[in-house]
């Protein structure tokens, strides 16, 4: 019994000083949708069609260090969702979330991210990644500028005419 205890115990530390797997490469695409996790704002750019953009964006998912990995508790959820499209057709999903980058590559695989890689990924993509995706659920997100009210429109004095006896008509 107490050699089974041994066994197991060494068999659990060694699986978690694995090396992260290493994932294909993420082919080109021409648009990016971009979501964020049910329940959250949404970020005002919804997607990316700028083919510079998109190319950095791939180069960037694809500099990621073969450390990838499922946790043994299960898949990380991200905060913000990049689709990668090729004529309307999805080959490739990247996320990110609060201290960490994703992939979808048959299963969801996820490696710690730090803040400055974070930050780097929003100025790829013209968003404030590091803000969104740290921000308390239920917070306020910067939002676009919201209109003032128009005025109400004054409406139309004109008096109805009182019935008179004059007026009525008579029903046979």
């Amino acid at each position: 019994m107490r050699r089974g205890r041994l066994t197991l115990m060494t068999v659990l530390l060694l699986a978690g000083c694995r090396r992260g797997e290493q994932l294909p490469a993420q082919i080109s695409a021409d648009h990016v949708k971009i979501s964020t996790l049910a329940g959250l704002p949404r970020l005002q750019q919804r997607e990316i069609k700028d083919k510079e953009r998109i190319a950095a964006l791939v180069a960037f998912v694809n500099s990621m260090p073969d450390g990838w990995g499922i946790p043994w508790y299960g898949a990380r959820v991200g905060k913000v969702y990049f689709e990668f499209e090729n004529n309307h057709r999805s080959i490739g999903r990247f996320f990110v979330g609060q201290d960490f980058f994703g992939r979808d590559v048959g299963k969801p695989y996820t490696q710690g991210a730090s803040r400055k890689e974070i930050e780097e990924l929003g100025r790829i993509v013209d968003v404030d990644l590091w803000a969104y995706v740290n921000a308390e659920p239920g917070a306020a997100q910067p939002a676009a500028p919201v209109p003032p009210p128009a005025a109400p429109t004054p409406k139309p004095t004109v008096p109805t005419p009182k019935p008179t006896a004059a007026t009525q008509a008579s029903h046979p």
